[in-house]
């Protein structure tokens, strides 16, 4: 007899310290350079802080702070790998893709250069937005969900799948059996877990007190961040 699925939720930041712990080295950030926010957010921990002790390699479209190698992950693989030589390693444990395929113009050839770039056994962690307004950096293309991340990164094994919101504060996970559930009828729930739908009144009035906004609908969800962890087989 299994379980019925069910909902936990947890301290975000907590469980992001345990997956970079937890990830094989040497470890690869795609999208590494640091940014404004990381200067102003007291204590804001870095994906180095988190799994430099297995080694640690930054990469970015462009040099800067807390970048290692520059490179575009959507490059021929060859080219890649050329620009990997000078940080010394070609192949990696950990890779760590967060809030970047939305922003490349290739997602498909982004994620096959990811896979190649992960050794057998290795895994990597995408964190990437389902529900978001428009944000340029330096263009924003993409919105994709559970489903489309899987199509994405075929050949690799999911491992885990969890929620969060824009505000970094809390995650969620639907469990089933002890371990992250990802059937279809999960999928389904998200509407039931995080959309709301007002009474056309109630909405109005929301939308009133928000200043300008116009009215496009009745149901609303706010920042959704898909966070997916999958596995290269060994074999």
């Amino acid at each position: 007899m299994t379980d019925a699925p069910t909902l936990t939720q947890f301290a975000y930041k907590d469980e992001i310290d345990r997956i970079g712990a937890a990830l094989p080295g040497p470890v690869l950030q795609i999208g590494s350079r640091s940014q404004v926010i990381d200067q102003q957010v007291e204590n804001r921990k870095t994906w180095r802080d988190r799994c430099g002790a297995q080694g640690f390699v930054g990469a970015d479209l462009e040099a800067g702070q807390n970048v290692d190698a520059v490179f575009d992950i959507c490059w021929p693989f060859e080219r890649i790998k050329a620009a990997l030589l000078p940080a010394g390693h070609q192949a990696f444990g950990g890779i760590i893709c967060s809030h970047l395929l939305e922003h490349v113009k290739d997602p498909f050839g982004a994620a096959r250069n990811i896979a190649a770039l992960l050794a057998p056994g290795g895994r990597v962690f995408v964190q990437s937005p389902w529900v978001q307004g428009f944000h340029a950096f330096p263009d924003d293309y993409w919105r994709i969900s559970l489903s489309g991340l899987e199509v994405l990164f075929e050949g690799l094994e999911t491992h885990d799948v969890f929620y969060s919101g824009g505000s970094s504060d809390a995650g969620y996970r639907i469990v089933k059996d002890g371990h992250a559930d990802l059937s279809l009828k999960t999928r389904q729930a998200e509407a039931e877990l995080f959309q709301v739908v007002l009474p056309r009144p109630a909405s109005e009035k929301l939308l009133q007190s928000a200043g300008k906004r116009v009215h496009l609908s009745r149901a609303y969800m706010p920042i959704t961040v898909i966070n997916y962890l999958a596995e290269k087989p060994a074999g």
